[in-house]
């Protein structure tokens, strides 16, 4: 086991290997600004590893003081004190010398879904497999806006295709991707003291984890949608964080009323306590359990909980004549109060995770349970059981419907990822009467 400080982690990745994840978690203008890998921050994209946790804690800047020293692209200044006598105010600030865009795309390469059959045993749906190309596009952005503001974000959903619509003549239909943007505004007090605005990103919904990493409290709790939230983190050692926030009902597929939406439809607290490993302020300064991939030995127990209005309507669009929901959507669609807990650990090339739920108007109980295993430090195996209950679609599927989903990923080269994941459901359904319809992917990511 190696002991290393933040600044050696740093040292050894300042390396010409200028890659990016196609995931949203690595932005890839960090790169540009302190020229080095995204294995500096994550391992087996997009989980983060003691650096890319004391980076995501200090305001997304370099821990421990040295921000300026290890800031490849300098920040173009703005302003000067000829300026700040003449005006009267403080006009100082500093922009990105830098483009901070970059681009991803990202799609299936291959889709297997597998026939369905009703309680009598007739097709109810044929199986299907379609090869494809990368059809989507992402275009990130970020960057550090004077001494404490720093934004990033994307904007994906480029990605469209004609496809035919009749099997006997040639009358073709586009299908195109909804545009969606994703922004995080992030200014900071001080080290570790952080007010975030935005969507998607919240540090509730957003942990790092996902193929390259195991559930977390974030898998099993309703996500913000528009939120405005604090993160205050503590740690040289191990340490602790708490993140709180209040946002807007999700509005994905109903609309915004101005008069029934505010930013206090949901409220949400998630909090998280390292016992041992690197500090989760200051990067690496803690023993490294694996120096290949940057994950530290660990263990970490997490809990979080998520209060929202409990109103299924509101006042509908005088527009669209829609009826928006104001508190949860989707399978928590008419809950209050959603709470649940955690627990991870990292032992070497292993990771296991179990996080669990209980919405108290439903009272339904949801639970998932993740394991990893880094067989090279490019490929990464992973085996997840998953029972989310539907509380939203009674009658029409039964209330839990466990799966368990193995995915395997290939960074063939830093630039290029290769995921393949089998979901299959453990039990037939009940009420519809229709047997499950398992699926498997072959998605591709790549970004620059």
């Amino acid at each position: 086991m190696r002991k290393m400080t933040f600044t050696s982690i740093v040292s050894l990745c300042m390396l010409p290997i200028l890659f990016w994840s196609s995931e949203s978690q690595a932005i890839p203008s960090w790169g540009r600004k302190y020229q080095t890998s995204c294995l500096m921050c994550h391992s087996g994209m997009p989980q983060r590893n003691a650096v890319g946790e004391a980076f995501k804690n200090n305001g997304y800047r370099m821990p421990s003081g040295v921000e300026e020293a290890f800031t490849r692209q300098q920040q173009v200044k703005m302003g000067n004190d000829e300026w700040k006598k003449t005006l009267g105010a403080p006009v100082e600030s500093s922009f990105p010398s830098f483009d901070p865009l970059s681009l991803a795309f990202t799609g299936n390469l291959i889709s297997y879904k597998a026939a369905t059959h009703t309680s009598t045993g007739a097709v109810s749906a044929k199986k299907e497999l379609t090869y494809n190309a990368p059809n989507v596009a992402s275009l990130f952005f970020g960057g550090s806006v004077g001494e404490h503001l720093t934004i990033f974000g994307e904007i994906n959903g480029f990605g469209g295709a004609a496809v035919e619509t009749d099997k006997d003549a040639t009358i073709t239909s586009t299908v195109d991707t909804p545009i969606s943007s994703n922004v995080r505004a992030v200014w900071q007090f001080s080290p570790g003291l952080n007010l975030a605005l935005g969507n998607s990103f919240s540090n509730v919904s957003w942990n790092g984890v996902g193929v390259g990493g195991v559930v977390n409290v974030s898998g099993v709790l309703p996500a913000p949608a528009t939120y405005a939230e604090v993160n205050f983190t503590r740690g040289e050692t191990a340490g602790y964080s708490l993140t709180a926030g209040t946002s807007m009902a999700a509005k994905s597929t109903t609309p915004i009323v101005a008069t029934e939406n505010n930013i206090d439809d949901i409220l949400y607290l998630r909090g998280k306590f390292k016992l041992f490993g690197a500090g989760l302020l200051s990067g690496a300064n803690g023993e490294l359990g694996n120096p290949y991939t940057g994950l530290d030995n660990q263990i970490v127990i997490g809990g979080g909980l998520s209060y929202a209005k409990n109103s299924i309507t509101g006042v509908a669009d005088p527009v669209t004549k829609i009826v928006p929901t104001i508190g949860f959507t989707g399978n928590y669609t008419g809950e209050s109060l959603v709470y649940g807990g955690d627990i991870q650990g990292i032992y070497k090339d292993f990771q296991v995770g179990i996080a669990a739920s209980h919405d108290r108007d439903l009272e339904l109980n949801n639970l998932k349970v993740e394991a990893g295993y880094f067989m090279y430090s490019w490929l990464f195996a992973k085996i997840a059981y998953s029972d989310i209950a539907y509380a939203s679609k009674k009658g029409t599927y039964d209330e839990h419907q466990p799966t368990i989903a193995p995915a395997i990923s290939a960074y063939l080269s830093p630039a290029v990822s290769l995921t393949g994941t089998y979901i299959y459901y453990t039990k037939e359904r009940v009420a519809s009467g229709v047997t499950n319809q398992n699926t498997f992917a072959l998605a591709v990511r790549a970004s620059f």
